[in-house]
């Protein structure tokens, strides 16, 4: 996942210094909207797809870690005595699972959410559609007060957007948590 923002950021930050010298070379005008328009819009289609990509990438974290849970479980099912040796919870609680294990969105979960790199990638492509929205209302004529509130508008409308595919995403994918048989069941 960290390649592919990687190569987004990356990319990202060619297009700001590429609009820097634009702008510059043509003492602002019209023409300079015109190759913002469209290297805002590539970056932001990069930026949706390593979204998007991320999003996908942290549910496959989260069956790993589901799956890790699962052989801890039945290791100490096999060989109780091993439970000091083991770093991480290994029983299965909805109250206490991280939101990259399943759990439903909540605002206790919300400080872990803006520190993800999928979070930081819809942070960033918020604004770009922001930076998008602004540039196409420049394009039209629009004052530029208008166009700081078209910009703030639509960043805000991405960022809830965002939020709301990556929720949907972990609801419809959620780590499958197995039942197992009876701990007594278990030959030892």
């Amino acid at each position: 996942m960290f390649g592919r923002t990687t190569i987004f950021v990356a990319i990202l930050s060619a297009v700001v210094v590429a609009l820097a010298l634009l702008a510059q070379a043509t003492d602002f005008r019209r023409e300079a909207l015109w190759f913002a328009l469209a290297l805002i819009s590539v970056a932001l289609f990069i930026g949706l797809a390593t979204f998007v990509r991320s999003v996908a990438i942290n549910y496959e974290d989260a069956r790993w870690v589901a799956g890790m849970n699962l052989l801890r479980r039945a290791y100490l099912r096999i060989i109780p005595e091993l439970e000091p040796f083991f770093v991480t919870r290994h029983a299965p609680d909805a109250d206490t699972r991280s939101l990259g294990e399943g759990s439903p969105q909540r605002l206790i979960h919300l400080i872990h959410s803006l520190t993800t790199t999928s979070s930081v990638v819809a942070a960033l492509n918020s604004l770009l559609a922001g930076a998008l929205a602004a540039d196409v209302g420049a394009l039209f004529g629009a004052a530029a007060a208008r166009n700081v509130a078209i910009g703030a508008g639509v960043s805000l409308v991405s960022a809830v957007l965002h939020v709301r595919y990556a929720a949907r995403f972990r609801q419809s994918h959620a780590p499958v948590v197995r039942r197992t048989r009876d701990p007594e069941s278990i030959p030892r």
